[in-house]
């Protein structure tokens, strides 16, 4: 497959979305990815997505812009194109999977879980586009995913979850989640769809 130009996917600022997340002096994260469906990525990405890069900057640092970035190709119908917009962070309490909640909480939880009618882990995590928070695990049993440098446990950086507005959808419709190493953000992050 020949080379393309990589796509923006997300420009997060830390002054709009401040977190635990941000690595000491760099204040700007951008999220790209490769517009074309890849069923042979690299070992840290997932399988039948576009491989994704990401780019931690300072943004002090950015003197200047491209006026007319290369246009992306796409060698097929199934790409990833995702509309321009912008959008504005919201703050929000996000959960992890019911069985990771501590025992203290587990009465609480099981009582939302019966009075929604829900059943599942939809109450114990937010969904959507998000930065940092707890990954869904609506398909599989969780599993902890390990730092290839380290061997520590990653955690959730971002989620792209399948959206009929921004015309992103990945997967069956799934999300497509970006983890990363919490002790040092130059180690590889790994990338899963579920």
């Amino acid at each position: 497959m020949p080379a393309t130009a990589m796509v923006p996917v997300a420009q997060i600022f830390e002054r709009d979305v401040p977190g635990p997340w941000w690595p000491a002096g760099i204040d700007l994260l951008q999220v790209l990815w490769c517009p074309n469906e890849h069923w042979d990525p690299p070992a840290q990405q997932a399988d039948v997505s576009p491989v994704v890069e990401l780019r931690w900057r300072r943004a002090a640092d950015v003197d200047s812009c491209l006026v007319a970035p290369p246009p992306p190709s796409r060698h097929s119908e199934d790409g990833y194109l995702p509309q321009a917009c912008t959008f504005t962070g919201e703050l929000l309490t996000d959960f992890p999977f019911r069985e990771e909640v501590p025992p203290e909480l587990q009465p609480a939880l099981a009582e939302l879980v019966r009075t929604t009618g829900d059943g599942g882990d939809v109450i114990t995590r937010v969904a959507g586009w998000k930065l940092g928070g707890w990954p869904t695990w609506h398909l599989t049993y969780p599993t902890v995913l390990r730092c290839r440098t380290c061997d520590t446990e990653m955690t959730l950086l971002f989620t792209v979850a399948s959206d009929a507005v921004t015309e992103v959808i990945v997967g069956r419709w799934g999300d497509l989640r970006i983890f990363t190493c919490p002790v040092d953000h130059r180690h590889p992050f790994e990338v899963d769809l579920h």
